[in-house]
């Protein structure tokens, strides 16, 4: 992201973060992160934003492994 500018402030500087979540009631008794997101976040306001990331079925299986 070469030019962001916050919807709500105005801000240029921002963060970007990986945020991982369970999708269902299986994913959560395995304790696997189903659902992966991008969260870009203004450094000036707190406005966070998120982006849905693609997991792979070898991810899925990788998380389940190590969890």
């Amino acid at each position: 992201m070469s030019s962001y500018i916050c919807t709500k402030c105005g801000g240029t500087e921002y963060s970007r973060n990986e945020i991982r979540t369970e999708g269902g009631l299986l994913s959560a008794a395995f304790d696997i992160s189903t659902n992966r997101f991008t969260a870009v976040s203004c450094e000036n306001c707190g406005f966070t934003e998120l982006y849905r990331t693609n997991v792979g079925a070898g991810s899925k299986i990788f998380d389940f492994l190590v969890s």
